[in-house]
This record gives C-alpha cells, structure tokens and sequence, in this order.
C-alpha cells in the first residue's frame, strides 16, 4: 500500500468527520458510517462470515499466533500501572480540541483493571490540574479535585480512558474479535505484514461496532500498526496507531511507544503516547483504589 494512496484515503476520511461533526450539531441526520473495508474484504458481501473460508481461517491462525506472541493472558494480572506522556503538541492546530487533557503535553499515571474495560484511575502529575485524578468506575465518570470525589457529566472520558485500556492490551482483545478475516500480505518500510480484518455483527460497517485492520509482523508476530474507526466519537472518524519499542514486562511483550493519527508515518501523527512505565499488579494500588465511586453512584453494582 504505497503513502500516497493512504494519504488521499486518509485526508478524505478526516474531511468526512469534520463534515459529519458539523451536520450534527445542525440537527441534520448523522453521517454514515465510514467503512474501512479493503477491496478484498468487499468482494465477500456485507452480512455474517461462515468462519470455514481459507481466510477466515488464517485470518484467525494470524490473531492466535500475534496474541501468544504478545503473551497476554488472562487471570495473569489484575491491575496494570503505567507512566506516559500523551503529547499533542504535534497534532495540527484543528485537530488539537480532540485532547482532552488540560496541556498538550500531559504526564500522567494511568492505573486500570486488567482485562475489564472501564475501571480507570488517572493522576495528572504535571500541569495546570496537578494532582488532580480522573477515573471512570464501570464506565462513570469521576474526578477527585482537592481531596472531593464526584460523578462528572464527561462522555468523552469514557472512550478517552477506555481506549487506552483497550490499546495497552490489545493483542489480548483481538482473540475476542467475532469476524477475523485475512486480507492479504504487504511491505511497509522494508517490512512485510500480514493484514487481517477484523469486526462485530457484519462485514459490511454498521453504527455499533468499529472496524479495524490488524497489521502483524510477519517474522516476529507482533501487532505494530491498527488502522480503525471510532464510532462512538463519530460515526465517520477513523485512524491509525503504530506501535513501537517494545520491551518484556514479566514476559509479556509490550509496546512503549503508541503514536496515533490519519497516517501510518510521521506525516500523518496526531499525538503520541510515550511510556516512562508499565508495571503488572503493583504494590500498593488495589482495585478499590480505581473503583472508587459508591454503589449509589453506580447504574448497577459490579464490584
């Protein structure tokens, strides 16, 4: 796939969005929703996969092998503890109000539990909001300012914190992904990958569930590029994270370096996570620790 048809595909795609944003907030009806399909995978209609097909069936053998290869497994932690600064300094200017942090260069402390989306603990440790934690208990939003925790009425943190989560883990959660399909081997800056795709309910997109593409390495296994949409950000929005530097935690295989954009280079990034640390159930920080809204605060109690 050469950078400049990604190019094009991207800045369309990034278009779209800024449009679809625009028409909601004029009442108009909602976009649809953007589909990433490759050519290949259109070629296969748009409803439900058998799972029997050769490449439903490598496409499932390459998510096997990249999640064993990453080494996540689950009951091996309960709580994962990094360090990172998400840096948005180098995201153009129109694209700079997505941050939802208070600086563009925030340093953090991201505690969450592992393999259960949406129970996040966050310290800002820099900054104008220093000190300040943000955390979302089974998927509410609260903040602790000054020592006084309450429910906050922020949708966006649930997806902001939920995808970190979700990205920091990753290879573990594409074995959950339903509809696994190979799409085909490509080279990529002297690399070659396997490309498999993978999404939930149909082939074709749909307002619900997102789509992504899985670039693993062929020699090593390893996932090292994502392009995805985010439909609950909006329905037209889509991107890519590459993944890079990576390191062995207790023997799982971890990147310490996400960079996310509308490209996968440097000319399409939009802010970068760069980790100081990752560390598997730390001492000293328990799952009461994050979940720290009471049940009265709760739709339903999990705990």
């Amino acid at each position: 796939m050469e950078n400049t048809v990604l190019k094009s595909e991207a800045i369309c795609v990034i278009f779209l969005m800024f449009v679809g944003a625009l028409m909601n907030a004029q009442g108009q009806s909602p976009p649809e929703p953007v589909d990433i399909r490759p050519v290949e995978i259109m070629h296969m209609g748009n409803g439900v996969t058998t799972g029997i097909s050769d490449r439903e069936q490598k496409g499932r053998q390459v998510l096997n092998q990249c999640s064993e290869a990453h080494g996540w497994i689950r009951g091996s932690s309960r709580i994962v503890s990094t360090k990172y600064v998400d840096d948005w300094s180098v995201a153009p200017e129109q694209l700079r109000p997505y941050n939802n942090w208070p600086n563009l260069k925030q340093e953090l402390q991201h505690d969450f539990l592992s393999f259960r989306l949406g129970n996040s603990k966050v310290t800002l440790l820099k900054g104008t909001a220093k000190d300040e934690v943000w955390g979302i208990h089974n998927n509410v939003p609260y903040k602790i300012i000054n020592g006084d925790i309450g429910k906050v009425d922020d949708p966006n943190m649930i997806p902001a914190l939920v995808g970190k989560e979700y990205f920091i883990q990753l290879p573990y959660w594409i074995k959950k992904v339903p509809i696994a399909v190979h799409v085909k081997d490509t080279v990529l800056n002297n690399k070659t990958y396997h490309l498999v795709f993978g999404t939930w309910k149909t082939l074709k997109a749909n307002d619900n569930f997102d789509q992504y593409i899985y670039w693993i390495n062929k020699k090593t296994k390893l996932l090292e590029i994502v392009q995805y949409t985010v439909r609950v950000v909006d329905p037209r929005a889509a991107g890519f994270v590459v993944f890079d530097d990576f390191r062995k935690v207790d023997r799982i295989v971890v990147p310490f370096a996400h960079r996310l954009g509308y490209l996968p280079t440097r000319d399409g990034l939009i802010h970068e996570m760069r980790f100081h640390s990752i560390v598997l159930d730390p001492k000293g920080i328990s799952p009461s620790d994050i979940q720290q809204l009471k049940s009265k605060d709760l739709p339903f109690d999990l705990n």
